[in-house]
């Protein structure tokens, strides 16, 4: 007799109880965009790599171009939107509405609950409107690593690497 999978096993006494399904809707899995380690990835990934040397407090970046990098990371497919984004003059009319896309970024609470658990733990520290490392930021580095090692989050990695070619402007992030 050959082995049955646990799965066929399983659905051989479903059926035979006649039992039905119920999905309770309030029970769905969240979307991955919430789930906390997959965010800390990004936002440590983010900042590794764009994060600028600025002794003798470490490195730093301007956290709306963080809260930027990685809203764009985890919705890659906006990768050529913010390329036209960059490189459009002031006047230039855009096939997308840049009041959305900077509403859709400065509206992403889950990155400030990111960073404030960041913070918290000690990664990153508030310089005004600078993200600084922490004492733990070490941390940030390993979680990036770790990630790259057990070959973790390619596409975002890839997103993250290309926005390294895209100069934002402080009209992105700030506002026309």
């Amino acid at each position: 007799m050959p082995n049955r999978s646990a799965i066929a096993t399983l659905s051989e006494l479903l059926e035979e109880s006649h039992a039905k399904p119920k999905m309770r809707i309030e029970r769905l899995a969240p979307s991955a965009i919430y789930d906390l380690d997959y965010r800390v990835f990004v936002v440590a990934a983010a900042f590794e790599r764009h994060a600028k040397a600025a002794p003798p407090i470490g490195r730093r970046i301007h956290a709306t171009r963080l809260k930027l990098l990685q809203f764009i990371a985890i919705r890659p497919r906006l990768l050529p939107v913010i390329k036209a984004w960059s490189t459009a003059k002031p006047d230039e009319e855009l096939t997308f509405t840049t009041q959305d896309l900077r509403r859709g970024f400065l509206g992403d609470q889950m990155f400030d609950s990111v960073v404030a658990f960041l913070v918290a733990r000690g990664a990153l520290e508030w310089m005004d409107t600078q993200l600084v490392e922490g004492k733990n930021a070490v941390l940030l580095s390993a979680i990036h690593t770790a990630a790259i090692d057990s070959g973790l989050f390619e596409l975002e990695r890839q997103t993250i690497e290309a926005l390294r070619g895209i100069k934002l402007t402080v009209r992105m992030l700030e506002g026309e």
